[in-house]
């Protein structure tokens, strides 16, 4: 039980960790959009994935090595272990990230002209890019001693600092420049912060730590991240070329709008793993499979009922946030809502498989997937457009799902049917209102709203897709000083 309030511990701090951050991030781009010209806010998404390629290029997923030797060192109660996993990691980052930077200044003035940015404005992307390989790693650490409120925090100012310092500067006439410099002065501010709180924790060790077992930990997952940096990217891409830089654009608004979604089940999954690598190291197999059968509960009986109401007012949602421009998106938004339960299973099976220092099949799983993706994408996207891209994605997710939960041996949630059954009666109060409710735009959310708060409330009153234990450990959850009596 105190391995399941750890989990649900560092679930609430992540959780709010999520929450702000997606908040931010759909602050952001309602602003960017009336700050920045189209051409510019294409320019900076570019900016974005050059920051993203040289984050996983260079990072070579070793955060997650540390996270793993880090939680299972302090499990083991051998401390040096945990300090010479992360000294050797570090060595490691620094070694690939400094000649990466150095190459990219070299190649900036290329990049200027393909991405439509100014020298000095890649120039800031990059060095940003190095400092949050080094945050990433600082992260780790901080998650492996399950620190996971300040990891919260270290998140959280990042992300404010960076999209609103760089707004301000956009607002001040910097435009995409001014982007640039809010992200690399929140990662430089995240550092400080971070070696502040691991002030006497980061000690770094002069015992030797294996390489090898370093890196056959983190390899696959280093070619999953590559993998995962293509699933993000290709059907955009893809887009842009068989149907322009519209639809494209209105399809990647359509993708980012479903992404907060992931702040149902990633804070739990963040949590699971190093609560798991623990267990692992204890050799606690009993605890393992309950917290992880407790994961998979408490997201089944969250994710379903809301993704489907997210899909079935998706018209309402997208031209109420964006405008009716992007409204052509609704089918492909519903597609992509209503499959983002596959998300969350694979999300949390892969914790468990890299729990156990079993990576080799989570890369698999995105090798497979990607190889579905990128043949349907083919064969979709050309005729159907933005549906065939949402289609080829979904197909995505479910070749990766199915072969994880292949791999990692869990039972679907015993809650399932339950979930299921409530998220088939919140769908269908909402339709009606969706398809047939003819008031104003922001009247109709309203509608929706009172309608989905009450179907909402009497599922779980009725059908219960949570018990009264996961209830209590909800509970438990909640910081001391969120609870009665506390």
């Amino acid at each position: 039980m105190d391995s399941l309030r750890a989990v649900s511990s560092g679930t609430f701090y992540l959780g709010v960790m999520q929450s702000l951050q997606y908040a931010a991030g759909f602050l952001f781009y309602v602003v960017v959009v009336r700050v920045l010209s189209p051409s510019e806010v294409g320019s900076f998404s570019l900016l974005l994935m050059a920051l993203g390629v040289f984050n996983t290029l260079t990072l070579l997923a070793l955060n997650s090595g540390v996270i793993r030797f880090v939680s299972e060192g302090v499990g083991r109660g051998d401390l040096e272990y945990a300090y010479s996993s992360y000294s050797a990691a570090l060595r490691v980052v620094l070694c690939v990230s400094l000649p990466a930077l150095f190459f990219g200044f070299a190649l900036s003035p290329l990049l200027s002209s393909y991405l439509s940015v100014g020298v000095f404005g890649v120039v800031c992307m990059l060095c940003a890019a190095f400092v949050l390989d080094l945050t990433s790693l600082f992260g780790a650490v901080m998650f492996g001693f399950s620190l996971f409120r300040e990891v919260s925090l270290q998140n959280i100012l990042f992300v404010f600092l960076s999209r609103f310092g760089g707004l301000l500067l956009a607002y001040l006439g910097l435009g995409v420049l001014g982007l640039s410099l809010g992200f690399l002065m929140g990662s430089v501010a995240t550092l400080i912060f971070s070696l502040a709180v691991l002030k006497g924790r980061l000690r770094f060790s002069s015992r030797g730590f294996s390489l090898r077992r370093l890196f056959g930990f983190s390899l696959p997952l280093y070619g999953y991240n590559i993998v995962v940096l293509a699933q993000h990217w290709f059907d955009v891409l893809i887009l842009s070329f068989v149907a322009g830089l519209g639809v494209a654009g209105t399809y990647y608004i359509a993708v980012s709008s479903v992404a907060p979604l992931a702040i149902l089940w990633a804070p739990l999954s963040s949590a699971l793993f190093p609560t798991l690598s623990y267990l692992n190291g204890a050799g606690d197999v009993e605890g393992f499979r309950l917290v992880g059968e407790r994961a998979l509960r408490f997201s089944t009986a969250i994710v379903l009922p809301l993704s489907a109401a997210l899909s079935s007012v998706s018209y309402t949602a997208l031209s109420v946030v964006y405008g009716s421009r992007y409204a052509e998106a609704t089918a492909a938004f519903s597609i992509l809502a209503l499959t983002s339960i596959l998300s969350a299973y694979s999300s949390i099976y892969s914790a468990e498989l890299q729990s156990r220092g079993s990576t080799r099949p989570i890369f698999l799983a995105g090798v497979l997937s990607v190889a579905t993706y990128l043949a349907l994408l083919a064969a979709l996207t050309p005729p159907l457009k933005l549906v065939g891209a949402a289609s080829a994605r979904a197909a995505m997710l479910s070749v990766s799902f199915a072969f994880l939960y292949r791999e990692a041996g869990s039972p679907l949630p015993a809650n399932l049917f339950r979930s299921l059954i409530s998220a088939l009666i919140i769908g269908a109060t909402l339709t009606p209102v969706e398809l047939l409710f003819g008031a104003g735009l922001y009247v109709k959310v309203l509608v929706e709203l009172v309608v989905f708060a009450s179907s909402f409330a009497l599922v779980f009153r009725f059908v219960k897709p949570l018990s009264g234990e996961d209830l209590e450990l909800l509970k438990a959850a909640l910081p001391t000083l969120f609870r009665r009596g506390g």
